[in-house]
């Protein structure tokens, strides 16, 4: 909804610094997904609104909502096998047709992040890191956020730790190794030592059993697409252990 009116989008099949473009079906104005936000056309610099999204696997979706509907659509061409055709564009090491605008060497061009962007900070979280540590507490344009990460799965969520009148700090406190597995990982706040959901952000036991915590927009993109549209982020690296001390 913009200005009160419903818009419907389609893929333009244009790209800017080697990222979709879509076009709106009403104006034909075209906007950056990852901006969210018209770049040019009758709407330019109109913002959509971000809603939260949880980007997953589907092993890892089914386990937490078994009843879930699938959208389905015949498959012809191409895409008439459950292959990925873009699979080999993975394992390369080319970002795209273009040439990055920018070279941020902080972070490897086709890594992963997790993108946040709160009150006017933008924030970068890569894949490589969040293996190594699955929790993060951290604070964001003075939010504190922690994010969550499965391993496994691809998988990440970013939360606001806020909870009861109370900024909580979360740890591991169980690992599982399998999609689906009850406890593939479970967090732990050290304040009530509640346990929660990694994804769902659901307390599950203790004096926080059945609190949520807010979801946050993220943004899961290679790290040369999140840098070329927000040169200006911040990327997240863990403290290490002797200057924590």
């Amino acid at each position: 909804m913009i200005g009160g009116r419903e818009y419907t989008f389609g893929v333009s099949g244009k790209l800017h610094a080697n990222s979709l473009i879509m076009y709106d079906h009403q104006t034909e104005s075209l906007w950056s997904h990852l901006l969210g936000r018209a770049v040019t056309g009758k709407l330019a610099g109109a913002n959509l609104r971000v809603v939260p999204a949880l980007q997953t696997t589907w092993g890892v979706w089914r386990s937490m909502h078994p009843d879930t509907l699938v959208l389905h659509q015949k498959r012809s061409g191409i895409f008439s096998s459950l292959r990925d055709p873009y699979a080999s564009y993975y394992l390369s090491g080319d970002t795209g047709i273009v040439p990055v605008q920018r070279s941020d060497s902080r972070v490897a061009a086709k890594a992963y992040v997790i993108g946040v962007r709160l009150g006017g900070s933008v924030k970068a979280y890569p894949f490589p890191v969040l293996n190594d540590h699955p929790v993060v507490n951290d604070e964001v344009a003075a939010t504190p956020i922690v994010v969550t990460f499965l391993k496994g799965e691809a998988s990440g969520a970013v939360f606001d730790r806020r909870a009861a009148g109370a900024t909580l700090t979360f740890e591991v406190f169980r690992q599982g190794s399998r999609a689906g597995e009850d406890g593939v990982l479970q967090l732990r706040d050290q304040q009530t030592k509640s346990l929660w959901h990694p994804l769902s952000g659901k307390a599950l036991s203790g004096p926080l059993a059945g609190t949520r915590l807010t979801l946050i927009p993220t943004t899961q993109s290679f790290w040369f697409g999140w840098v070329d549209h927000y040169p200006e982020t911040a990327v997240y690296a863990p403290i290490p252990k002797e200057a924590g001390r």
